[in-house]
C-alpha cells in the first residue's frame, strides 16, 4: 500500500497520527483539567462542542450534563473549558476582577469590527464602557427621554395587528414582535424607526442575516482551531463574512451606519446637534483618554444595538407569549389582572412602564419565569483564568482555562428552583420574597458583572409596554406551536403562528 509512496511522506503521515494521538493520551489522562468529570470526547478537542452548536442542541446538551455528573464539581466541556452549573458561582466568575478576561468567543471577529461586546482585554473594556455607558440607558433615562417614542410604536403594532385580526389572517408571531424589538432598536441607535412595524417585513433581511450567521459563530466562537488557524485565513473573511456592497442583511446594516455616521458629523459641522441625543450621538460624543472613537469603533458601537438587542429582545416577547398561549389557565390570570387594573383607572394607554411594575405583579412574574426558561442568549461567555490560576467554588483551575457558566443551565438548578424547574409557574416569583431575590440574583439572561448587557434596560422597558397590550387588547388562538431555536448561543422562536381576535 505505502510501497509507491515517498518515504518522506509517510514519515510525515506517521508523525502527524502520532502527534494526534499523544495529544489525545495527554488530554484524557494527564491534561490539568483531566480531574474534572466530563464526556470523554470533550476531554479530546475543541471539535465535538463546535459540531454541537452547529446541530442547535447545545442547551440540551448541557443540561444531559448536569443531570449525569451533578453540580458539585466544574464539568470539563472542551479540552480547555469549565463549565460551572451552579448559580452560586455566577458571582465569582462574573464579578471577579482577575476573571475579567474574556475567552476566545467573543474576538473571532465575526460580529464586525471590534466593539464593547467583542473587546477581550478587560482594562480595555472598563474604559470603553465608561466612554459608552452611563445614565442615559437607565430605565429612569429611558422613561423621560424615549418611552413616549415607544408608546407610539406600541400603537402602531397594535393597529398593525388589529388589521391582521379584522382579516382573520394567521400571524407568524414571533417574527411581528421581532420586528418591533428591530424598530425600537434602529430608533434609540439613529432617531427613526426603520420601518419594520410599518411595512410588516423585515427590512433589507436584516433579522433574517442575522440568524443565517449564528451557527457559524457558535462554531468558530468554540473551535479552538477555527479561531487560531482557519478564521485568519487570507480571503476567508471576505467569502463567509458581511461586507457592504451587500444588498441586505449585515453587511447593509454596516454600510447604513457608515453613512449616518458621516452625514450626522457633517450636520454637526455645520449646524451643531440641537435633537434628543440618541446612541449614534453618544457614539460620537463618546471620549476615551480625552480623545473620540476612531471612524471604525464610531460605526461599529452604531450597530452593537441592533445586533445585539435587536432579535434577542424579540426572543424574549416571542417566548413570553407562547408560554401564556400554550398555559391558558396563566393566561387568563394575567388577563384578569390587568382587567382589575384597567378599572381601578391604574392603566394608560398604552400601558406605562411603571404601572405594569406597580400594579401588575403577576404579569412581570410571567416575564421573568418565560426568560428563566428561554433565556435569548444562552451562550458559553467563558472568561479566562488568570496566570497564577485561580480557586473557584472550592476547586483550583490552572492559568489559561476558560471559565463559563450558562443561563439555560443555571435558570434551572434542581434545588433553587425545585421540585419544578423545567416547568412554566411564574407563580414562584411571588410566592417567597426571600426566594424571589435569590432567583433574582441567580438570573443569567442579560449578563452579569461590569460586562452585563448596555441594553439591558432598553429590553425590560418593551417586554413590560409591548407585552400587556398585546394580552389586553387580543384573544391568541394558536395555530403552530413553533419552537425555540438556539443556534449559535443566540436564542430565537420560530414558526410560532396564531390567529388574534380583538377584544372588546
Amino acid at each position: 500500500m505505502f510501497g509507491s509512496m515517498p518515504a518522506s511522506l509517510v514519515l510525515l503521515g506517521t508523525a502527524l497520527v502520532g502527534a494526534v494521538l499523544f495529544r489525545i493520551f495527554y488530554n484524557l489522562f494527564f491534561h490539568p483539567l483531566a480531574k474534572f468529570p466530563g464526556p470523554w470526547y470533550c476531554a479530546i478537542s475543541s471539535l465535538p462542542i463546535s459540531i454541537i452548536s452547529v446541530l442547535r442542541i447545545e442547551p440540551q446538551w448541557l443540561q444531559s450534563l448536569v443531570k449525569k455528573y451533578g453540580t458539585d464539581k466544574p464539568i470539563r466541556i472542551s479540552s480547555t473549558m469549565l463549565l460551572f452549573p451552579k448559580p452560586s458561582t455566577l458571582k465569582e466568575i462574573y464579578w471577579e476582577p482577575a476573571l475579567n478576561q474574556k475567552a476566545g468567543l467573543y474576538g473571532t471577529g465575526i460580529l464586525g469590527p471590534p466593539h464593547l461586546f467583542t473587546t477581550l482585554d478587560g482594562d480595555n473594556h472598563r474604559a470603553l464602557r465608561k466612554a459608552l455607558g452611563g445614565p442615559q440607558w437607565s430605565i429612569g433615562s429611558l422613561k423621560n427621554h424615549w418611552e413616549s417614542r415607544i408608546d407610539d410604536q406600541v400603537q402602531l403594532f397594535i393597529e398593525k395587528m388589529t388589521e391582521r385580526a379584522e382579516k382573520r389572517d394567521e400571524v407568524v408571531l414571533c417574527d411581528k414582535v421581532a420586528e418591533f424589538a428591530a424598530d425600537i432598536m434602529t430608533m434609540l441607535s439613529f432617531s427613526q424607526p426603520w420601518g419594520f412595524v410599518k411595512n410588516s417585513r423585515d427590512e433589507r433581511g436584516i433579522l433574517k442575516s442575522w440568524r443565517q450567521g449564528l451557527d457559524f459563530f457558535g462554531f468558530a466562537g468554540r473551535s479552538k482551531f477555527c479561531q487560531n488557524y482557519l478564521i485568519h485565513l487570507p480571503g476567508l473573511s471576505a467569502v463567509l463574512l458581511p461586507k457592504t456592497t451587500d444588498e441586505g442583511g449585515m453587511g447593509w446594516l454596516i454600510n447604513q451606519a457608515i453613512n449616518q455616521v458621516a452625514d450626522r458629523e457633517v450636520l454637526i459641522k455645520e449646524k451643531g446637534f440641537h435633537g434628543k441625543p440618541d446612541f449614534m450621538q453618544h457614539c460620537l460624543e463618546a471620549r476615551m483618554n480625552g480623545e473620540p472613537l476612531s471612524q471604525t469603533q464610531k460605526v461599529a458601537h452604531v450597530t452593537l444595538l441592533i445586533q445585539a438587542g435587536a432579535d434577542t429582545t424579540g426572543t424574549g416577547l416571542g417566548s413570553t407569549l407562547r408560554f401564556l398561549v400554550l398555559h391558558e389557565e396563566k393566561r387568563k390570570r394575567a388577563q384578569a389582572e390587568i382587567e382589575a387594573a384597567d378599572r381601578a383607572g391604574k392603566l394608560s394607554t398604552p400601558v406605562q412602564y411603571e404601572e405594569v411594575r406597580e400594579h401588575l405583579p403577576y404579569f412581570v412574574a410571567c416575564i421573568k419565569e418565560s426568560l428563566r426558561l428561554n433565556p435569548p442568549a444562552t451562550n458559553l461567555f467563558a472568561r479566562v483564568t488568570p496566570k497564577d490560576g485561580f480557586r473557584l467554588d472550592g476547586h483550583y483551575i490552572p492559568p489559561g482555562v476558560d471559565i463559563t457558566s450558562n443561563a439555560y443551565v443555571v435558570q434551572r438548578d434542581p434545588e433553587l428552583y425545585a421540585p419544578d424547574p423545567d416547568a412554566f409557574r411564574p407563580e414562584r416569583w411571588l410566592e417567597d420574597k426571600d426566594l424571589a431575590n435569590t432567583m433574582e440574583a441567580s438570573s443569567f439572561v442579560f449578563g452579569m458583572g461590569p460586562r452585563v448587557c448596555l441594553g439591558k434596560d432598553i429590553a425590560i422597558m418593551e417586554l413590560y409596554k409591548l407585552l400587556p397590550e398585546i394580552i389586553r387588547r387580543f384573544d391568541i388562538k394558536l395555530i403552530e406551536e413553533g419552537r425555540f431555536v438556539v443556534a449559535g448561543g443566540v436564542g430565537y422562536n420560530r414558526g410560532f403562528k396564531a390567529k388574534l381576535t380583538r377584544r372588546a
